[in-house]
């Protein structure tokens, strides 16, 4: 095994120094610019949609544990801002009986909808950002070292 030569470890030790210092930096601006995307798209959402209760017009089935989830395909009745009726199909929860109310999110077209992001999904998103910013400047880094060492190799065998 060859000696590591000292300008190989002095790129390493820079670029580990450059990781130690900037990788924190990098990971802030990144959840910040995550936090500020995110935070702009719920607004969107929930500007885009109203939450109205629904009348169920069969039971939920009962699977396992009276409210332990979520029946998405129930049939309901629900009335828009404007008056308008609508019929189709929404979540409800396990066990629901036919004739209870239950909330849900619907477009401006009076479609059930997804309900808007929630602060923990924001919350979510926010450190997966800064988590895979961290992640990718540790990779661009070690790209860069393996670079220089390759252009190391290469003078140290042209001399």
């Amino acid at each position: 095994m060859r000696p590591v030569p000292r300008t190989e470890t002095a790129v390493d030790g820079v670029l580990m120094a450059t990781w130690m210092a900037a990788s924190p930096l990098v990971a802030y601006a990144a959840g910040r610019w995550a936090q500020a995307r995110f935070s702009r798209a719920a607004q969107a959402q929930r500007a885009a949609l109203r939450q109205v209760p629904a009348t169920l017009l069969q039971s939920a089935p009962f699977r396992g544990v009276k409210g332990a989830g979520v029946v998405r395909d129930t049939p309901a009745r629900w009335r828009l801002p404007d008056g308008t009726l609508r019929t189709g199909s929404v979540p409800a929860p396990i066990g629901a009986t036919a004739g209870s109310t239950v909330m849900v999110w619907v477009n401006q077209a009076g479609d059930p909808a997804d309900p808007p992001m929630r602060q923990a999904d924001i919350a979510d998103r926010t450190e997966l950002a800064q988590g895979s910013a961290a992640a990718l400047f540790a990779v661009g880094l070690a790209m860069i070292g393996r670079q220089a060492r390759h252009r190391l190799n290469r003078h140290r065998t042209a001399a």
